[in-house]
């Protein structure tokens, strides 16, 4: 019969091909915010609301910014942002938009292209914003929103968003 014992090297090797394999893993990052977390840049503010979510309660279109992290360093940096941000559209004359953009110190910008909502509907709405690509490390990389004015008393909003990093 044979021992089934595992010796301290074998064990070592094991946790050691994990890390690695956990380092390789970091390489991607996703993450997922509340609509809350993003903040007006034009316009009236947004109203953070009781369920994390912001809401133009104005009567002009404001512009948001939402933040992502960007993950720097030996084998995380990433260069390529893309998401989905869930939203209410509740004016039947404008939708919400969102892209992606990655913003240089110097103010060179790159933009991403518009992915907008459909419709008015008291219902969430699923944005998927294309891929942009920055390469230059000191560059930030975050989602804009554009969110129309209140419609009828029913007020827009952007419900949550997923930021997808590679």
């Amino acid at each position: 019969m044979m021992n089934k014992k595992h010796s301290p090297l074998k064990g070592l090797l094991i946790l050691v091909g994990g890390l690695l394999y956990a380092g390789v893993a970091l390489a991607a990052s996703t993450q997922n915010a509340p609509g809350s977390a993003c903040v007006a840049t034009s316009g009236q503010a947004l109203t953070a609301r009781a369920d994390g979510e912001a809401e133009n309660q104005s009567a002009s279109l404001v512009t948001a910014i939402c933040p992502t992290e960007r993950p720097i360093g030996t084998g995380v940096t990433t260069t390529n942002l893309s998401g989905t941000v869930f939203v209410v559209d509740q004016n039947a004359g404008a939708n919400v938009c969102c892209r992606a953009v990655s913003k240089n110190p110097d103010g060179t910008k790159i933009n991403g292209t518009w992915s907008c909502s459909s419709g008015s509907s008291s219902s969430y709405q699923t944005l998927n914003v294309a891929s942009i690509s920055d390469t230059y490390t000191f560059s930030s990389f975050y989602l804009e929103c554009q969110v129309p004015a209140i419609s009828g008393g029913n007020a827009s909003r952007i419900q949550m968003y997923r930021a997808i990093q590679n």
